[in-house]
């Protein structure tokens, strides 16, 4: 016959009272290491993306300004008002963005446009 040896209380008791503070802790632990992973990324993603919207304005304010001289007797804007009246607007800002005379602002960056001189062509630069 097999003696058979059963489990007393003190046995049983950790299965059946749930986590250690440790366990939790390590939990905790791993979760903001994650977290703080997350955030690096994700932050520097939206200064990319700010970037790239800047960059992609600015090169179509120096395709709008070529059309611009095309179209009114060879001579280059001095402002992104120019540029964007009708009716034939060589240039559309950014939906939301807030146009000035010689700057676009959207978001956390701006476009400054700075007129050339005589006959040079303007310079757009993202900040």
């Amino acid at each position: 016959m097999i003696n058979h040896i059963t489990a007393g209380p003190s046995e049983n008791a950790r299965a059946d009272q749930g986590f250690t503070l440790i366990e939790i802790l390590i939990a905790i632990v791993l979760i903001g290491i994650l977290s703080a992973v997350a955030v690096v990324g994700i932050s520097s993603l939206v200064s990319k993306g700010s970037s790239s919207a800047c960059n992609a304005s600015r090169d179509a304010a120096r395709s709008g300004a070529t059309v611009y001289l095309a179209a009114n007797a060879n001579a280059y804007p001095t402002t992104f008002t120019q540029l964007m009246q009708t009716p034939n607007a060589a240039m559309t800002a950014p939906s939301g963005a807030v146009v000035a005379a010689t700057t676009i602002t959207s978001g956390s960056w701006t476009l400054t446009m700075t007129p050339g001189v005589g006959t040079a062509a303007p310079t757009f630069v993202c900040s």
